[in-house]
């Protein structure tokens, strides 16, 4: 049970993580590149991920998605608690 547990706690987090950088790709325009080779087109990528994660717009919604994480984590946290004092 602890396993599960602790997975499902990964799974919440690993998807934190994951939703937030689709949404900073996303915000960015960050499009997928055909060619490595091509560096004027991978700078402008990089320049815009880069002023994006500089923006207090993409930090409000990252801050969301952390807080419910939180929130399950906690809620994990207390279900397995009161499940172990039974």
């Amino acid at each position: 049970m602890p396993v599960l547990l602790h997975l499902v706690m990964v799974g919440v987090w690993g998807l934190t993580i994951v939703s937030s950088t689709l949404r900073l790709l996303r915000l960015a325009k960050v499009a997928q590149l055909r060619t490595w080779s091509e560096e004027i087109r991978l700078r402008g990528g990089w320049n815009r991920i880069c002023w994006w994660l500089g923006q207090d717009s993409f930090w409000i919604g990252v801050r969301g998605d952390a807080i419910r994480a939180l929130e399950i984590s906690l809620l994990i946290f207390l279900i397995a608690w009161s499940m172990n004092r039974l």
